[in-house]
């Protein structure tokens, strides 16, 4: 049996149907009163009553069933299936960015400290820098990696040059410019119960030393709840061929393409004694991204109405989308979005320049463009 594809709602220890809880209770009191009850019998307002509080324990006992296993536990339950296989829910990540610390007025023997931690703000947020570094004449300016000091999403999507407020004094008489170089990115909140889950199931594979796909799997996931999807290949050489001894951890986060930072940090983690294979060279990569444009037109009913329509398609589109930018290798298949676009009052959907496109799992597909119309013509149908 393949748990793996059971209904969350038909894992159960005890029948939680109303209808069938009710007519079990009141076949009982006939049974024991000798009597035949009518829906207007004083009793049946009792036992109606029973039989909803009933109803409303055998679910609770079922739901506490479902909470000691790890494909349907939901918050702390979930924590603690975790921590059976010693896998903790992930906390939140700040975001990242690259600071550039310059001096142009720097001359001679003079250098500039750049102490790890010094600050830099942008509106209410402070990012500072995870390494240090220094300013002399011959390198008046240099790139550091930073980190917000707030966890979460906060902290990304400000652009370069937003961060520019130096907070800390470097030095007394030179004055030294701080600007981020890139984007910030990365910034997750702490991990929520699916991905979790996920991890969860993984975990196992992790008490293999052999490096296998699914430990790989496991460990990048580990390494930042960003990430959402995670596929592992050899390096190929310039013939196409395998290179043995390499694994390249192709990396999918939930803003999409992984950030530099995030594949910088990665790789370390990954280059770490503790965490690499014997004689593995892994590395992490962005996916291959395979851009599509979505221009579909939706004959309707006649007598539909165009606004509501063409916004439920849009709806329905989102949520399809959402859902589907968050795996590796999703196939590009002009069917399942037609059927995702026909809701109600719609006749018809054309896709306009798409075609089939089937994809790897080290490749991801990425709409770059969203044209839904409604034809001038309508169907009856």
């Amino acid at each position: 049996m393949d748990v793996s594809k059971l209904n969350r709602a038909d894992v159960k220890i005890v029948d939680d149907n109303l209808d069938t809880v009710l007519s079990d209770t009141i076949r009982d009191y006939e049974t024991r009163a000798d009597k035949t009850l009518r829906p207007a019998h004083i009793e049946r307002l009792l036992i109606n009553t029973y039989a909803y509080r009933e109803t409303l324990t055998r679910q609770q006992v079922n739901e506490a069933y479902r909470q000691q296993h790890a494909r349907f536990a939901t918050g702390l339950m979930l924590d603690l299936c975790g921590d059976d296989v010693s896998t903790p829910r992930l906390s939140g990540k700040p975001a990242l960015t690259t600071l550039r610390y310059a001096a142009p007025t720097l001359s001679g023997a003079t250098t500039i400290n750049i102490p790890k931690g010094t600050r830099a703000q942008v509106g209410e947020l402070v990012f500072v820098t995870t390494i240090a570094g220094a300013l002399k004449a011959t390198a008046n300016s240099i790139d550091l990696p930073a980190e917000c000091t707030t966890l979460g999403m906060v902290g990304n999507g400000w652009s370069v040059g937003q961060i520019n407020n130096l907070l800390d004094k470097l030095h007394a008489t030179i004055a030294v410019t701080v600007t981020n170089t890139t984007e910030t990115n990365s910034g997750v909140e702490e991990e929520a119960d699916e991905p979790y889950r996920e991890r969860i199931l993984l975990a196992p594979e992790s008490f293999s030393i052999g490096g296998t796909v699914g430990a790989y799997k496991y460990f990048a996931r580990a390494f930042s709840p960003a990430i959402c999807d995670v596929e592992t290949a050899n390096d190929k050489d310039a013939n196409g061929n395998d290179i043995g001894g390499t694994v390249v951890v192709y990396t999918l986060t939930q803003n999409g393409l992984p950030s530099a930072e995030l594949l910088n940090g990665l790789n370390n983690y990954f280059a770490a004694e503790d965490m690499r294979i014997l004689c593995d060279k892994p590395s992490a990569r962005a996916p291959q991204i395979v851009n599509y444009a979505l221009n579909a037109e939706l004959t309707l009913f006649t007598g539909a109405n165009e606004a509501e329509v063409l916004t439920a398609a849009k709806t329905a589109w989102t949520a399809y989308e959402e859902k589907r930018r968050l795996k590796l290798g999703g196939d590009i298949v002009p069917l399942d979005i037609q059927t995702v676009l026909k809701v109600t009052g719609v006749y018809n959907v054309t896709l306009k320049n798409l075609n089939l496109t089937v994809l790897n799992r080290t490749q991801w597909a990425r709409c770059t463009s969203v044209v839904i119309t409604a034809a001038e013509v309508q169907q009856d149908g």
